[in-house]
């Protein structure tokens, strides 16, 4: 008779395992596209706002403060999304280690729904729904004020 190294490992429980190991995963992926985004923007972001400098400093720049407004803008919408996944993340390693899932018979009791966290998919949305807000709104502005080259 042979004895596994692991006495609670059966298939139900390594597919339990799998399930929160895949969504901790897709979470982090989120998490890292998110930030990915964010220093992608603002790299942009500064291109123009030197570009457009007219004196000795960026607040003579034909776009002050109108990029850096943007870019901070930008920062809180972003933030807002990438602490919805990494919450979500502490959620599902809270639910590995601590919920129904125990390593033993759990199949029958375990639940892949974690807990009901409604201020999550709303941070989420944020960051994918405000973003494109906010540079239509400043794409507007620019259409109805440009800035007068001095």
């Amino acid at each position: 008779m042979t004895t596994s190294p692991h006495p609670h490992a059966s298939p139900e429980n390594d597919a339990i395992y799998r399930a929160i190991r895949n969504e901790l995963h897709f979470e982090l992926s989120l998490l890292n596209a998110r930030v990915n985004w964010l220093v992608a923007s603002q790299a942009f972001l500064f291109t123009p706002l030197t570009m457009g400098i007219r004196g000795q400093s960026l607040r003579d720049s034909l776009f002050f403060p109108l990029i850096p407004l943007l870019g901070v803008a930008l920062c809180v919408l972003v933030l807002l999304s990438i602490l919805a996944a990494a919450w979500r993340s502490v959620e599902w390693r809270r639910k590995a280690r601590h919920g129904d899932y125990d390593g033993t018979g759990a199949g029958s009791s375990f639940s892949i729904v974690v807990p009901h966290t409604p201020a999550i998919p709303l941070m989420g949305l944020i960051g994918s729904i405000g973003v494109p807000v906010v540079i239509g709104a400043t794409w507007l502005y620019l259409l109805l004020a440009p800035p007068l080259i001095p």
